[in-house]
């Protein structure tokens, strides 16, 4: 007996009897049980013709269970036909179908294209379900990316394989050839600049070189000091650049600001802890909001120029890093430091200032732990130290 099921992306497509027909990623499969044994076996790429072989087999093997002439060994039902072997590309395309529904969408967009190049680069025997294989990939992937990269690629062939045992399509075994290799990768050595901030001085440098567009190319379209707001506020709050670009007016409320968005890599979203917090607007901070000009087409506070959001990464390379590397070459400011540094920076100035580590994780919107260890940044410039 046939039971149509509603053909779904990724799940059972038809049942025969005890039978399934399952469609995972590009592929079907067929699962059953019979004398307290669960079988699985892939058919092949899914396409109608091989739709069509899948369902002769489940009709098949359904009836040698109902007439108790079922083979165990599988020979009778599977012996002439060859689907295509399993790999790497397989598994992790199939693992993009199962999972895409529960991942975040700006990891869809930033993490995944980035393991697509990856295995796309590699040789094609890298991608075999072998322990050989899987050393050759690691050697091509750290031949051809850092090791951070090579571990975050890994980190998707991990959860793929093992995704793949649970639907009974790989062994155990086959799977930890790719856990095993995380040993063999080199500890990346983090930045010198993560913990890093800003000293006043250069801060105040750095604003006043957006305010002034003393270093603005006159081939660029717009002035450095469009941006002078956006920046200082970043130095007043310490938010993260992607809550920052989220912020519209009705965000601002009884003198607090919700944090309760991010846009990032062209999708609005939730926090990076999925939290939202309010943040005190203190005099400081309301000169500067009120100075702000206001457009009635754009409820954004810190729009682009052309009304839509910031796109981070532009201004990263057309303002951020030639005006502090500016300020590099005349000696106002030691070095060059990223924008999210100027988070580090607030942070380690409210510490410095004497607000209690809870308290600023609580405004930052981190835990304690993570600000030391992440965070903090250590005094370097004009360091005295006290006398006993």
């Amino acid at each position: 007996m046939t039971k149509k099921i509603a053909p779904e992306k990724n799940g059972v497509v038809e049942k025969y009897g005890k039978i399934s027909i399952e469609r995972r990623g590009d592929s079907y499969k067929i699962r059953w049980s019979c004398g307290g044994r669960q079988y699985s076996r892939s058919i092949g790429k899914a396409a109608p013709e091989i739709l069509k072989v899948a369902r002769g087999k489940a009709q098949e093997i359904n009836s040698d269970i109902l007439l108790e002439r079922f083979d165990p060994t599988l020979e009778k039902y599977f012996s002439a036909i060859t689907p295509a072997p399993l790999d790497l590309l397989t598994l992790w395309q199939q693992y993009k179908v199962a999972k895409r529904k529960l991942t975040a969408p700006t990891t869809q967009k930033g993490d995944w294209p980035e393991v697509d190049r990856a295995l796309a680069a590699v040789d094609r025997q890298a991608l075999k379900l072998t322990n050989s294989a899987s050393r050759l990939l690691l050697a091509e992937l750290l031949d051809k990316y850092s090791a951070s990269t090579t571990r975050k690629v890994l980190t998707y062939i991990r959860a793929s394989a093992l995704l793949a045992v649970e639907d009974e399509e790989i062994s155990q075994k086959e799977a930890n050839y790719y856990c095993r290799l995380f040993k063999s990768i080199p500890k990346s050595q983090k930045s010198s600049r993560s913990r890093k901030c800003f000293e006043r001085h250069e801060i105040k440098a750095i604003i006043e070189a957006f305010q002034s567009d003393e270093f603005n190319s006159k081939y660029s379209n717009y002035t450095h000091s469009y941006y002078a707001g956006y920046v200082e506020f970043l130095t007043l709050t310490g938010f993260r650049p992607e809550e920052a670009i989220a912020l519209t007016w009705d965000n601002i409320k009884n003198n607090e600001i919700v944090v309760c968005k991010a846009y990032s890599q062209g999708i609005l979203k939730s926090t990076k802890t999925y939290e939202t917090r309010s943040f005190p607007v203190n005099a400081q901070l309301n000169k500067l909001l009120t100075s702000l000009p206001k457009d009635a087409n754009c409820d954004l506070i810190f729009p682009s120029p052309d009304g839509g959001h910031i796109n981070q990464n532009n201004f990263n390379k057309r303002y951020w890093l030639p005006i502090v590397k500016q300020l590099v070459s005349t000696g106002k400011v030691q070095e060059y430091l990223p924008t999210n540094n100027l988070r580090h920076s607030w942070i380690t100035r409210m510490l410095r200032a004497g607000l209690d580590i809870a308290t600023v994780a609580r405004l930052a919107g981190n835990k304690p732990d993570t600000i030391m260890k992440h965070y903090l940044a250590a005094k370097t410039q004009d360091l005295v130290l006290p006398e006993f």
